[in-house]
């Protein structure tokens, strides 16, 4: 039998060499991690000439810097930009639908389950794309396509609802399942571009969303009061077909890929040892992410609400959102940044920390317009950016392999689609619709969402303290 070379990529986390494993078709055994396998049908392209490349072979792009990965990082960000920024919009959209017709008839719990479907599909959506790109990678980039055109579809759709369930359905699920897929090859692929600075260009990519939820609000808030929530959603479908069109020309991987010549089974689904994913990092991260996003959530999503009860204008629950997202784009990129030069699990319990203080003594006394817009801005920039920390937890869980950094993320992902779903409906339960009275302490029907969010935040920090020690055991280990 002729023998074919198959290549497969295994990243070092903290160097700046790709190194290349080359095994022959003949060997039908994966290495016990998984990563290695003569069953890919696919084949990465071999630019070496002994069948080897790493970052520094000039026929491939280099890793960190250069146009293409900077065109990637960019092209990425804009994508984070109008999907992400637009569910972090979604708060404005929430306020108009229960306060005009022929939504306002509807329970702002009802009302608000359109956002909290299509942030928790996208979530979840993750994992399941990772293990899905990784088993298919030729796929991607159509699959990207197919799922922009089919989000741009959906919310044009969605201008012609008239009852709520028409939102969940469109706006909430169809958009949820379609963004997510043609968003989430960029987590696959930044593995591929960034090594040394991955988490730096994680902060950029992933700020965009803090971006647009700053611009985003702003615009929609607008285009709401001026022609309604019809045309306002056509808009967006046009501004969403026309940016992401332009920024999925940009994303693409590092290592170009082709058929096989020969049709051999694909990489397993999941690799055959997960004893990487069984770590007590992976389960402590687990448990932090479902915490924080079970807090962060449902601000996110009243503080629009909140702002109203102070002020029957438009305008200063739209700066109220925007500040909120904002703050969240300067943390994304100084948490990403950090955590390439110090240990995750400080930003972490930074993170729980400051957004506690903010929700318990800054939330908790606001009765005034300009203490929300400082509860706002002081709580997106320690709980907004939070996501900037998985590049690094996943490598600290992953090591050098790829497959299992990407589907730590996707792991992380989707307890945060979790905390997406189950934390507005908690903090909707807690909240006192028919309470209007400003209080000393947590006025307006909001005292309870006000400590369940600070509480939350506290249990952040304090799962930081059991990851820095997992962490800082696993590297005695090593």
């Amino acid at each position: 039998m002729a023998t074919e070379v198959l290549e497969l990529k295994e990243t070092s986390t903290f160097g700046s060499l790709h190194k290349r494993d080359i095994i022959d078709i003949d060997q039908t055994r994966q290495t016990p991690d998984g990563s290695i396998t003569g069953h890919d049908l696919l084949k990465y392209e071999n630019f070496g000439e002994n069948g080897t490349t790493d970052a520094s072979d000039a026929r491939l792009p280099p890793v960190d810097e250069g146009r293409q990965a900077v065109l990637f990082c960019l092209s990425a960000c804009v994508l984070e930009t109008v999907v992400w920024g637009w569910n972090n919009t979604y708060g404005i959209f929430q306020d108009y639908y229960t306060s005009h017709p022929p939504f306002n008839a509807s329970t702002s719990a009802a009302i608000s389950v359109v956002g909290t479907t299509s942030l928790g599909i996208q979530y979840f959506e993750i994992l399941v794309m990772v293990a899905f790109i990784q088993r298919y990678p030729e796929y991607a980039k159509p699959v990207m396509w197919i799922g922009l055109v089919i989000a741009v579809l959906s919310l044009v759709i969605s201008s012609f609802a008239n009852k709520v369930w028409h939102l969940i359905l469109l706006q909430g699920v169809i958009f949820g399942l379609s963004a997510g897929a043609f968003y989430a090859p960029v987590l696959v692929w930044l593995s591929e571009w960034f090594v040394r600075r991955r988490g730096f260009a994680g902060g950029i990519i992933f700020g965009g969303s803090g971006l647009g939820g700053f611009v985003l609000p702003l615009v929609m808030g607008y285009l709401l009061e001026g022609v309604g929530f019809r045309w306002t959603l056509r808009i967006m479908a046009a501004i969403l077909a026309v940016t992401c069109g332009i920024a999925l020309l940009g994303v693409n991987p590092r290592i170009p890929i082709r058929k096989s010549t020969m049709p051999l089974p694909r990489q397993p689904w999941l690799p055959t040892d997960l004893s990487h994913l069984r770590s007590p990092l992976l389960y402590c991260m687990l448990w932090i992410g479902t915490v924080q996003s079970l807090g962060y959530f449902p601000v996110s999503l009243f503080i629009p609400t909140y702002t109203s009860t102070l002020s029957s204008a438009t305008l200063p629950s739209t700066i109220t959102l925007a500040l909120f997202n904002v703050a969240s784009v300067i943390s994304y990129v100084v948490f990403g940044r950090v955590c390439d030069s110090y240990p995750y699990p400080y930003v972490v319990f930074a993170s729980g920390l400051g957004s506690a203080l903010s929700a318990f003594l800054i939330w908790g006394f606001a009765s005034s317009l300009g203490v929300v817009f400082a509860f706002s801005a002081v709580f997106g920039a320690f709980s907004g950016g939070f996501a900037a920390i998985w590049p690094a937890a996943a490598s600290d869980i992953g090591g050098s392999r790829d497959h299992i950094t990407s589907l730590a993320i996707g792991c992380f992902a989707g307890v945060k689609g979790l905390g997406a779903i189950v934390g507005p409906i908690i903090a909707a339960s807690l909240h006192d619709e028919g309470d209007y009275a400003q209080t000393a302490y947590g006025g307006y029907g909001f005292r309870d969402v006000e400590i369940f969010v600070g509480s939350m935040a506290t249990a952040t920090s304090i799962g930081a303290l059991f990851l820095a020690y997992f962490s800082a055991s696993k590297r005695k280990r090593s």
